[in-house]
């Protein structure tokens, strides 16, 4: 097994932390807390999922690139394409 860039157990224990993120944002709402702190959190919730899906699509590269898969740009981009939020169509 190769050697990622970004290790599992990092991106597992961020995953943790959203978790925990979550879990507060459920008792805010809950406790009916201001909408502002609420849109905050909610927003601090989104850039650390987004910093994890960074860190993902940095391993997928460094598997895509490894493979040597004659697909690859089309899978890079693709997963590049879900990161972003785009409409790309799915490789076979």
């Amino acid at each position: 097994m190769m050697k990622l860039p970004v290790p599992r157990s990092e991106i597992k224990l961020r995953l943790k932390k959203i978790e925990g993120q979550v879990r507060g944002l459920e008792e805010m709402v809950e406790a009916e807390r201001d909408c502002k702190d609420i849109m905050i959190q909610l927003s601090a919730a989104k850039a650390a999922m987004e910093s994890v899906a960074a860190l993902v699509l940095r391993n997928y590269a460094a598997i895509c690139s490894e493979k040597q898969d004659g697909e690859i740009g089309e899978k890079l981009a693709y997963a590049v394409s879900l990161w972003i939020g785009g409409k790309a169509k799915r490789p076979d």
